[in-house]
C-alpha cells in the first residue's frame, strides 16, 4: 500500500484497527510519515514513553470526560490545520478479540473539520503476537503486515459515507480471523 500514502507534506488522518499494544510502534515503525497519535490519557503519564509522548506534541484524551474529548477535537483539528498527519484508533480502543469493531464518530467528525484527506489502514496479524490479556509479547512478531489503502477527500461526501468507506477499506484489508463477525440473522 506504500502507493497510497500521501505526500509527506500533506496532513491527513491515519485511521487503523486497534487491536495490541503494539499498534504504535508498528506503524510508527512501518509507516514512512511523521504524524501525531491520540492516545488515551494514562499513558502520556507513563514515566519515559509517556513523557516522550507529551513532549513530541502527542495529543492526550481522557475517554470518559466530555470536557476532555471536546479539548481532544480541537486540539486534534488545530494540529492537523498546522500541518500535522494524526494517527486516531476510531474503535476507541484496543479489541478485546482482535475483530474489528465499530468506528466511534470522532475521528472521521475530526478529519472532515480539518478539510483534510482521511487513510484507512489495516494492520494485520498483530493480535496474535499480543492479545488484550497480555502483558508482554507472546514471542517475536512475525507475519505482520500494515496495509495502507486509497485516502478518501471529505469534500461532498457525508459522514457517514467517510466512516462506511474507511470501515469497509480497513476490515477487508484484514485476514479473515480480524474482520468483523457478520450480523446473526
Amino acid at each position: 500500500g506504500r502507493e497510497n500514502l500521501p505526500d509527506p507534506q500533506e496532513a491527513v488522518v491515519y485511521i487503523p484497527n486497534h487491536c495490541s499494544y503494539l499498534d504504535i510502534p508498528v506503524l510508527s515503525g512501518t509507516v514512512p510519515r511523521k504524524f501525531k497519535y491520540v492516545s488515551k490519557q494514562e499513558i502520556l503519564n507513563l514515566p519515559i514513553i509517556g513523557w516522550a509522548m507529551s513532549m513530541a506534541g502527542h495529543i492526550g484524551i481522557k475517554r470518559m470526560d466530555k470536557r476532555s474529548q471536546l479539548m481532544t477535537f480541537k486540539e486534534t483539528v488545530a494540529s492537523l490545520n498546522n500541518g500535522n498527519s494524526v494517527v486516531l484508533f476510531p474503535e476507541g480502543t484496543r479489541s478485546p478479540d482482535g475483530r474489528l469493531k465499530g468506528f466511534k464518530k470522532g475521528p472521521i467528525k475530526m478529519g472532515i473539520k480539518a478539510g483534510v484527506r482521511l487513510v484507512p489502514v489495516s494492520i494485520c496479524n498483530l493480535y496474535r503476537w499480543m492479545p488484550n490479556s497480555a502483558a508482554t509479547p507472546l514471542a517475536f512478531p512475525r507475519g505482520v503486515t500494515v496495509k495502507i489503502h486509497p485516502a478518501i477527500d471529505p469534500a461532498g461526501k457525508t459522514e457517514e459515507e467517510i466512516s462506511d468507506y474507511c470501515y469497509n477499506a480497513v476490515n477487508m484489508g484484514l485476514p479473515e480471523y480480524q474482520r468483523t463477525l457478520p450480523a446473526a440473522e
